[in-house]
C-alpha cells in the first residue's frame, strides 16, 4: 500500500492594498534586498520599536542562514512577506506568525524598516492587507499583536486597522530584561464590515 501524501499548499499569494504591494518571502531575495534587510537587522532605531539586539554576524553569514530558513517562512505555521511601496521599493517585513488553523488564529508582525517612510500610512495598509488575507484566505477569526507601550505611532496604525487595546503584558527577554508591551486584538465579530 502506497502512503498517502498529503496535498502540497497553494503557494502563498502576492497581495495588493491600497499603497503597498506585500511579496511573500517564498518569490526570493535579491542581494540589494537582503543587505537592505541586513541593515534594518543592526539600526538600533528600527530594533528599539521592533524589539532585539542589533545583528553582530557579518553579511555573508546573514545572508546564508537568512536564504537557509527561507523554506519555512511561508508554511503552514507562518506567512511572511516583504513590504514593496507604491513605487516597488523595499519598505519593511511583515508577517503572521503562530498560525493556529483550528483555533483560526494568528499573531501579526510587522516592521517598517525605511525610517523616511514612517507615518505615512504603509504600516496601517499593510496590517489591513495581512488582516484580509488571514481572513480571506487563512480563515482567521482573531489575530493579536503585540506593541510597545511608547510606539503609539503603531498603535494608531493598528486601531486604524480595526484592532483594539486588550491589556498591557509584563515580559522579559535577556536583550530587554522586564518590560511591558500591549497586547492589541482584532477579531471578526467586531469586525464584521472589515
Amino acid at each position: 500500500m502506497r502512503p498517502v501524501t498529503p496535498p502540497a499548499a497553494p503557494p502563498t499569494p502576492t497581495l495588493r492594498g491600497a499603497h503597498v504591494t506585500l511579496r511573500p518571502y517564498g518569490a526570493g531575495f535579491s542581494d540589494d534586498e537582503l543587505r537592505t534587510l541586513y541593515g534594518w537587522a543592526r539600526d538600533d532605531e528600527v530594533l528599539a520599536l521592533a524589539g532585539g539586539l542589533p545583528l553582530t554576524l557579518d553579511f555573508e553569514h546573514f545572508k546564508a542562514l537568512f536564504l537557509a530558513q527561507l523554506p519555512r517562512h511561508n508554511g503552514p505555521h507562518e506567512q511572511l512577506f516583504v513590504i514593496l511601496d507604491a513605487a516597488g521599493e523595499l519598505v519593511g517585513r511583515a508577517g503572521l506568525y503562530r498560525l493556529d488553523p483550528p483555533l483560526h488564529r494568528a499573531e501579526l508582525g510587522i516592521v517598517i524598516g525605511r525610517r523616511d517612510r514612517w507615518a505615512q500610512g504603509i504600516g496601517r495598509d499593510t496590517v489591513r492587507t495581512l488582516v484580509r488575507y488571514g481572513v480571506e484566505d487563512l480563515g482567521l477569526t482573531r489575530i493579536v499583536l503585540f506593541t510597545y507601550p511608547s510606539n503609539e505611532r503603531a498603535q494608531r496604525a493598528f486601531v486604524g486597522a480595526g484592532f483594539r487595546k486588550v491589556r498591557t503584558v509584563r515580559r522579559f527577554s535577556l536583550e530587554m530584561g522586564a518590560h511591558d508591551v500591549i497586547e492589541m486584538v482584532w477579531e471578526a465579530v467586531a469586525n464584521t464590515s472589515q
